[in-house]
């Protein structure tokens, strides 16, 4: 049951991702996506693998179901997080669509843990907090600094 949840999870947000009005061109959502999806797969390696802090099912489908939650949606929910703060007004809005994106990621994140598919041994969901929260201003940082590369671009001879 916890591979189809975190299954539709990853659906709805890949839906959710291809509806809404980007403000970031399709250069710069790839780039917070890979960024995003790197970072990830290099830090829940550290976690899960060198430090044993945590452990994932060795059950085919549960880590699969790992796997897809790392991989598209995490990824695509901090891309989705990014388009949206373009359209905000002022820094609290910002907080709370951060806040938001980090809600839903412990939300898919409780059900793997419900389901067995992760199973915290030192580390916790407010490490995990902290991680998604760090992870969402690296993005967002990453990206300024991604568009400040491209913007100055080669001066001509």
């Amino acid at each position: 049951m916890g591979f189809v949840l975190l299954v539709f999870l990853a659906w709805l947000i890949t839906v959710l991702y291809t509806v809404i009005n980007k403000k970031l061109t399709f250069i710069e959502n790839t780039f917070v996506y890979l960024f995003t999806l790197v970072l990830n797969i290099n830090v829940t390696w550290i976690v899960y693998e060198e430090l044993k802090l945590a452990e994932i099912s060795d059950r085919a489908l549960d880590y699969t179901a790992f796997l897809i939650h790392r991989s598209i949606t995490l990824p695509l929910v901090i891309v989705i997080a990014i388009n949206l703060y373009r359209t905000a007004n002022t820094f609290g809005s910002k907080v709370v669509k951060t806040a938001l994106s980090v809600l839903f990621l412990v939300f898919s994140i409780a059900i793997a843990r419900y389901f067995d598919i992760l199973e915290y041994k030192t580390w916790t969901i407010l490490y995990e907090i902290i991680y998604l929260s760090i992870l969402h201003l690296l993005a967002c940082y990453s990206l300024k600094y991604f568009e400040n590369t491209k913007t100055k671009g080669v001066r001509g001879a």
